[in-house]
């Protein structure tokens, strides 16, 4: 005779409650998520932080060009002063604003539809008819040699519009002007 089959012992007695929460998929699923989100705000705040301090890195090279290119202007034919005003400006705008005007003819620039559209829409006609005017310029007479430092101050006054300097920080002609 065979011996009497017993019942299979249950299990839940030998269990001390409910699993750990950490055993669970979507717990891993929520935190690998929340770990994913928080890495994102972290980047895209210290992303824009960098870009304005870059923005702001970049404007003070270039107003710093700028004076340079005022000191020695008299020394320079007034083509190579237009040319030298543009590439500065342009090579700004193409470094802050990845704007491709620096690999652009006017022509090129004046039709392209988006050209400066980051910058403010106040003043993207100033900075293209200033970048114009030096255009034209290129070409004029050795005797016209007395309108660059103008242009030269309206291309500076154009860098302070579109970025302005923060607080406590000073510009370069500021640190150059003699005190009173």
């Amino acid at each position: 005779m065979t011996p009497p089959i017993h019942d299979i012992t249950n299990p839940e007695e030998f269990l001390f409650g409910q699993p750990p929460v950490w055993h669970s998929p979507w717990f891993w699923v929520m935190t690998v998520s929340a770990c994913l989100l928080i890495g994102i705000l972290i980047l895209k705040f210290t992303r824009g932080e960098n870009l304005e301090k870059k923005r702001q890195q970049l404007l003070l090279s270039a107003s710093e060009a700028l004076i340079a290119l005022k000191q020695e202007g008299a020394s320079l034919a007034p083509q190579t002063l237009a040319v030298r005003i543009s590439l500065i400006l342009r090579q700004y705008f193409e470094a802050a604003f990845d704007d491709p005007s620096l690999f652009e003819t006017n022509e090129e620039l004046t039709l392209r539809a988006d050209a400066m559209t980051k910058v403010d829409s106040k003043y993207r006609r100033r900075i293209i008819d200033h970048l114009h005017q030096l255009s034209e310029l290129k070409y004029i007479q050795a005797d016209q040699h007395n309108r660059f430092e103008e242009l030269i101050e309206r291309a500076l006054e154009l860098l302070r519009i579109i970025e302005p300097a923060p607080v406590g920080a000073t510009t370069p002609d500021q640190n150059n002007s003699p005190s009173e």
